[in-house]
């Protein structure tokens, strides 16, 4: 049970991280417009995609993998090995969940957090 479990945990924080960081990549490449026609701009761009995501994406995921894995297992041995796993994983879906919310809604989370504790 607990494998399946870590298993599907490392699984969730890595497509996230790795979204996020090929989606920082895809934002640098679009916005470097050189003047160059739209249609033949959308063209590069998508090569350019291709050839930079793929690799990208191959080596980042595999080092993600092993860095949330190993982050885990350090948070399951702090704290006993459920109650560990649990709290690693919120606090690493935390930052990421706030870090998604600042980059699709310009929100900024602990400002919100410390708005509504104040009211």
């Amino acid at each position: 049970m607990f494998r399946k479990i870590f298993s599907i945990m490392v699984l969730m924080i890595t497509v996230l991280t790795v979204n996020l960081l090929t989606g920082y990549i895809t934002d640098y490449i679009i916005h470097y417009n050189l003047g160059i026609d739209p249609l033949k701009f959308t063209a590069i761009g998508m090569l350019a995609l291709v050839f930079i995501l793929v690799p990208a994406y191959g080596y980042m995921a595999s080092k993600i993998e092993i860095m949330v894995a190993k982050l885990l297992l350090s948070g399951s041995n702090s704290f006993g090995k459920i109650l560990g796993l649990l709290i690693s994983f919120g606090l690493i879906f935390s930052i990421l969940f706030g870090i998604y919310l600042h980059e699709w809604f310009d929100i900024n989370l602990l400002s919100t957090i410390k708005n509504s504790i104040l009211k």
